[in-house]
């Protein structure tokens, strides 16, 4: 009974924030411009301090290295294949992200915590700072506010200079070099942690909130929502096949790394996708998709609490 009530703290204020966009559109109760006003702060200021916090005080071994290089390949051919896509194949603006990204922070880390205690949660903490090597570039370039074609220059302009990237690199150079210890030591440390985990604790609920803002079931986009969440699946269950078979070879593996891989490639696509939508049709798409996939990873997920209890 205990777990189940753990469950349900994880999983009744995901929809229940979702439900709540919902309710919002249907009422009329926010337009459209005010939600892109707050997922605007969602990318440029929410997002970036939760990069910083997470970069600053994540884990890394020799085993959770090696299972992030796996996982950033693999990363970068679904972004990859995404831009292509959607040039001819899907023209959504957003479908590199809602390919490659996997909504680990908000949604995979307190699944795994559940199941295995706060004392593991850094084996998806690794996975999710794996993932941010693709996903952050792919954010910048997306939300960049460039040209229909810009050129290389630019785009590396606008990554160089994301507030994401700038923030997940000073947090790793933080943490690397134990320059957080030092400032810690004085206290100083408590004060930046404390002003970007503030800044970065509405970042989930409006994620969610918009998710549920824009979704959409209408019969014109229902072929591309189940499209485009088969085709996340099929990747991403390919992906997952191929680490498994991976840390096969590997000698002495901790049984938590492979049920964090099972669980990093069972999470819905990036809750942020739909943010990044450059028409109301692409943001209702983003978020019918990841409503689809987030039932999907919470049934997997009830498999998994069954095989564990």
């Amino acid at each position: 009974m205990d777990k189940f009530f753990d469950i349900a703290l994880v999983v009744v204020p995901i929809l229940f924030a979702a439900a709540l966009g919902i309710f919002a559109r249907r009422k009329a109760l926010l337009g459209t411009e005010e939600v892109r006003g707050l997922q605007q702060f969602v990318i440029r200021f929410g997002l970036p301090c939760l990069l910083f916090n997470s970069c600053l005080t994540a884990e890394i071994s020799p085993e959770s290295v090696s299972t992030m290089v796996m996982l950033i390949p693999l990363a970068f051919v679904a972004a990859l294949w995404g831009f292509r896509a959607r040039k001819k194949l899907h023209p959504y603006h957003n479908l590199p992200l809602l390919i490659s990204g996997k909504e680990t922070g908000m949604l995979g880390i307190p699944l795994f915590i559940v199941l295995f205690g706060a004392a593991q949660s850094y084996h998806m903490g690794v996975l999710d700072l794996a993932q941010g090597v693709i996903t952050i570039p792919v954010v910048s370039i997306l939300s960049a506010k460039a040209d229909e074609n810009p050129s290389p220059a630019k785009i590396t302009k606008e990554v160089l200079t994301s507030p994401m990237l700038v923030c997940s690199l000073l947090g790793l150079v933080l943490n690397l070099t134990g320059i957080r210890d030092y400032l810690d030591s004085f206290g100083i440390m408590g004060v930046i942690t404390g002003c970007t985990g503030f800044l970065g604790q509405p970042v989930s609920a409006i994620m969610l909130f918009s998710a549920g803002y824009n979704f959409s079931l209408s019969s014109q986009n229902r072929r591309a929502i189940w499209t485009l969440s088969a085709k996340h699946l099929a990747f991403h269950g390919i992906f997952c096949i191929i680490v498994q078979l991976l840390l096969c070879l590997m000698p002495n593996v901790n049984p938590m790394s492979r049920w964090a891989v099972l669980m990093y490639y069972t999470l819905p696509a990036s809750y942020l996708a739909p943010s990044l939508g450059h028409s109301d049709d692409e943001q209702a798409i983003a978020s019918s998709v990841c409503s689809v996939l987030t039932v999907i990873c919470l049934i997997v997920f009830c498999a998994m609490a069954f095989m564990v209890v």
